[in-house]
């Protein structure tokens, strides 16, 4: 596989009350211990944490990469106060996630900015 679809790309825009993760390239068994490695350096950025993952950028998937959001959201379901967002999921990775009965777990969003607005705490 060419290199330039190999790499994992994170960008980290940290928010007050959140941290959004714009994920783009590969997410696969090569990637997703970087992927984790940005899980950890974030996580306790934000209270909860909060997190938000961009994914439109995603060209190549695999099973790592599902067994890497499961991982992320039990992770998230063990924190007092953690939520995670998912924006922009790629077709075919929703398609997926639906077909194996995880689509459920998570919420979605249509994009960042709603993203980071439903997660504003209560006033």
């Amino acid at each position: 596989m060419d290199d330039r679809k190999q790499a994992l790309r994170v960008q980290v825009t940290q928010y007050e009350h959140c941290t959004v993760l714009e994920i783009g390239g590969a997410l696969d068994f090569l990637t997703a211990p970087i992927f984790a490695d940005h899980i950890d350096t974030v996580w306790d950025l934000s209270e909860g944490p909060c997190l938000v993952l961009e994914l439109s950028q995603l060209t190549f998937y695999d099973s790592t990469a599902l067994a890497a959001l499961i991982y992320l959201l039990h992770r998230i379901q063990a924190a007092p106060a953690g939520r995670l967002l998912l924006v922009s999921v790629p077709r075919n990775l929703e398609h997926l996630m639906r077909r194996t009965g995880l689509l459920a777990y998570f919420e979605l969003r249509d994009s960042i900015e709603r993203a980071v607005a439903d997660l504003l705490p209560p006033e």
